[in-house]
C-alpha cells in the first residue's frame, strides 16, 4: 500500500475547510501549510471551472478590498469595492487638516511662543 504524499493530505484539509465555511487564502495558508502562491493558482483554476466563488473581500490595513474569501460552488463573483478619485482626494485633505491641527495643538501644550507655531490661524482651541 502506497503512502498518501503530505500534499494531498493538505488539499483534503483545505477541502474540508471550504465544506464548513468560506476561506481566505491567508487562512488555508496558515492552518494547511501550503504555499500562498500554490493556493492562488489552484483557486484561480478551481475558479476558472466554476468549483469555487469569491463569496466577500478583507480588507487591509487601508481599508482597501485586497483578500478574496472563497465559498465552495458555483456563483458570482462579488466585485471589489473602489473608491473614486474625488472619495481618495476628500480622505487625503481630511488627513491633512487633522495632522495639521494635531501639530498646532502640540506645540499649544508644549509651550512653544505663538511666532513659532505652524499655522497658528487654523488654531480652533
Amino acid at each position: 500500500m502506497s503512502e498518501i504524499k503530505v500534499v494531498h493530505t493538505m488539499y483534503a484539509l483545505m477541502l474540508k475547510m471550504l465544506l464548513k465555511e468560506p476561506q481566505s487564502l491567508d487562512t488555508l495558508e496558515q492552518e494547511t501549510g501550503l504555499s500562498r502562491t500554490t493556493l492562488y493558482r489552484m483557486f484561480s483554476a478551481l475558479r476558472r471551472h466554476k468549483v469555487v466563488h469569491v463569496y466577500d473581500w478583507e480588507p487591509d490595513s487601508r481599508g482597501r478590498d485586497a483578500h478574496a474569501v472563497y465559498k465552495l460552488g458555483p456563483g458570482k463573483d462579488k466585485p471589489k469595492y473602489k473608491l473614486s478619485g474625488a472619495e481618495r482626494t476628500r480622505r487625503y485633505r481630511e488627513r491633512l487638516k487633522q495632522r495639521q491641527q494635531t501639530e498646532v495643538l502640540d506645540n499649544i501644550i508644549k509651550g512653544t511662543p505663538n511666532a513659532q507655531r505652524t499655522n497658528p490661524e487654523t488654531c480652533t482651541a
